[in-house]
């Protein structure tokens, strides 16, 4: 067991950008590409995963100053948001870990023999999402009173029936997935985008449904073709940079560092992205080959990824600076307990996610976003009990006096657990 905790550890302190390019050149060898071929594609998606967390990074560390200045308002809330950052590290730590990755990772082979999911999912560091849902089960089942091992035992199944569901929407997902961020082969099985969508396509549709709404339409390219350069997306996403600035009071340093940040990662953005999938699309058409060769011609794969592919998406982009203020409003809403720092960082997952039912229409993308951080801070806020028992009984916090919470316990599963522990009474 401690070998295999070692070999688990391993992997996850190399990080994606080192073990994904390993990931992607083993995989060309078994679909029968060579060597060096394998490598060099290898390569191309190390760097491209590099690329986008550099921007991403740099993105944060430019709208820094404007979540800094939101941050002095979140005094008074009870539950303290520790991000997905914090939740992944308390599921790592757990030893469902152990179990759920390698048991996981057979089971979508085996899925996958069996005709069951056209998916295969290489996103190995996005199990903690399944790993997560069976820890908070297991201290649901134990404070209720179950035995240790048959509680372990279903959480163990629990975990798996995630993955299955998150394989199963990866499938459906695809086509759309691949037409609207331009990503062939690929699709995206990550659990937290699941109720992104969810929400997002829900959105859309009512939006469609209600007269004179239906006929608002804001494209993101129609700016360009009318005002010419002035139109153009990097352009308004910096002169987006200086209305943030002036709403947050920023100094002249602080507001040309925010604008042209925001400016430059809709301009890179898409290019790495693009370096990413010249790695991916080799080995997608040799996973495909190869399947066909196994399962017949009529048998088309999916390579699930990480939702860091869609991030490309430019209305997405120019949408984070707006959203910022937006997401702090909403923090203040009757109900809402948790101070939302950790998504104001991360606000271009969520941004680009919604474009995908919107189809690019930055109205309907925007709404779809608002009402998708509505759900995520009033779930944050309502299952911090349940979470906060978890940090305590993975050891990362010392005292359950505190409430914490994160982004990911408003996935599915989480929420599913919430529930089952509010109608057995544990919290």
């Amino acid at each position: 067991m401690s070998i295999i905790n070692s070999i688990v550890q391993f992997v996850m302190d190399m990080g994606g950008g080192i073990f994904l390019p390993f990931t992607i050149t083993v995989l060309g060898l078994i679909f029968k590409i060579k060597l060096f071929d394998s490598l060099r594609n290898g390569l191309r998606v190390g760097a491209g995963f590099l690329g986008i967390n550099v921007i991403l990074n740099m993105l944060v560390s430019g709208l820094q100053p404007a979540i800094d200045y939101y941050s002095t308002k979140g005094s008074g809330f009870t539950v303290v948001d520790i991000g997905w950052e914090g939740l992944s590290a308390v599921a790592w730590s757990t030893s469902f870990a152990l179990l759920i990755v390698p048991l996981g990772m057979i089971l979508n082979y085996i899925l996958i023999k069996i005709r069951f999911t056209k998916t295969m999912d290489i996103d190995i560091w996005n199990y903690f999402h399944m790993i997560l849902g069976a820890s908070m089960m297991f201290y649901v089942l134990k404070l209720a009173g179950a035995a240790a091992v048959p509680a372990y035992v279903v959480s163990v199944i629990f975990g798996l029936l995630t993955l299955v569901v998150v394989l199963k929407y990866a499938d459906w997902i695809a086509p759309r997935w691949q037409e609207h961020y331009d990503l062939p082969g690929t699709t995206c099985c990550n659990n937290d985008a699941i109720y992104i969508w969810v929400i997002n396509q829900f959105t859309c549709f009512v939006m469609d449904k209600i007269p004179g709404i239906n006929k608002i339409k804001f494209e993101g390219n129609w700016k360009s073709d009318r005002f010419g350069a002035v139109g153009e997306s990097s352009v308004l996403t910096f002169f987006v940079g200086i209305i943030l600035s002036l709403l947050t009071r920023q100094n002249l340093a602080n507001t040309l560092s925010m604008s042209v940040t925001l400016s430059a990662a809709v301009i890179l953005m898409p290019k790495v992205v693009g370096l990413l999938m010249e790695g991916m699309l080799p080995v997608t058409k040799a996973a495909r080959a190869y399947f066909k060769g196994k399962l017949g011609d009529d048998y088309d794969i999916y390579i699930g990824m990480d939702e860091a592919l869609c991030l490309g998406d430019e209305t997405g982009i120019q949408l984070v600076g707006i959203m910022i203020p937006i997401t702090i409003a909403i923090a203040f809403l009757p109900g809402i307990s948790m101070f939302p720092l950790s998504s104001l960082g991360s606000m271009i997952y969520f941004t680009c996610g919604c474009s995908l039912f919107a189809k690019g229409d930055m109205f309907k993308t925007l709404v779809s976003t608002i009402m998708v951080m509505i759900y995520r801070c009033f779930i944050n806020s309502w299952i911090a009990p349940v979470v906060t028992q978890l940090a305590f009984s993975a050891g990362f916090i010392a005292t359950t006096s505190t409430l914490v919470s994160g982004s990911s316990s408003a996935e599915f599963n989480c929420v599913l657990v919430g529930i089952l522990g509010k109608i057995l009474g544990v919290w």
